[in-house]
């Protein structure tokens, strides 16, 4: 989008507008195993579709035998037998590529949808541990109910609770001396280099 290009102000308390690309967090990997999904199940449903179109036709045909049969058999009915043998078999075939299409749909539509439920906790727990990479110890959110790897996340949100409990203490210990040196007399301007670890530490924790 240009820098010149108008932005319409959304209303405050409107839920935020669901989009195909909210759900593609990880594109590649998300379309790949979807169209591997849908790629298998449409090559097993048309073979199965062609066996039934297959079986049609044969009924179609056994019955224009028979018809062939009975010479006595009115032309105009053994014409109407023939023609609804024919739509039948038409109606088979119409049938079974629409329901190949459909099924095709739900399944790239169902894929994304849970394809979303794993990639969304992986793409979130990659930026919170970007965020503890550079010093910040304190997690921002949870998982949404329904996304996968919820166990792995606790077990993280653990290790992180863990090293802020570490940190808040040494933190305390860094006060406490600093405290001492101070009323042992120390010059403050001394204590500068102690004051900025400990101000950097803290500032993890908040």
């Amino acid at each position: 989008m240009s820098a010149n290009a108008e932005t319409r102000p959304v209303p405050q308390g409107a839920p935020p507008k669901r989009r195909l690309r909210n759900y593609l967090l990880d594109t590649r990997f998300q379309l790949k195993y979807t169209g591997m999904v849908v790629l298998v199940t449409v090559a097993v449903a048309s073979v199965l579709g062609w066996f039934a179109y297959d079986h049609s036709r044969g009924q179609t045909e056994m019955m224009a035998m028979q018809i062939a049969m009975q010479p006595d058999l009115n032309p105009e009915a053994a014409a109407d037998l023939t023609g609804f043998g024919e739509a039948e078999d038409r109606k088979v075939l119409l049938s079974i590529v629409l329901g190949i299409l459909g099924l095709a749909f739900a399944l790239a539509f169902t894929g994304i949808i849970v394809t979303h439920k794993l990639v969304g906790p992986a793409y979130k727990m990659r930026l919170l541990l970007n965020q503890v990479a550079e010093g910040k110890l304190k997690l921002q959110g949870r998982l949404r109910k329904g996304d996968e790897l919820q166990e792995l996340f606790e077990a993280f949100a653990n290790m992180v609770e863990s090293l802020r409990e570490a940190q808040a203490r040494e933190v305390a210990e860094l006060d406490a001396a600093i405290a001492h040196a101070k009323e042992s007399g120390i010059d403050e301007r001394d204590l500068k280099a102690i004051q900025e670890v400990r101000d950097r530490m803290n500032a993890a924790l908040d």
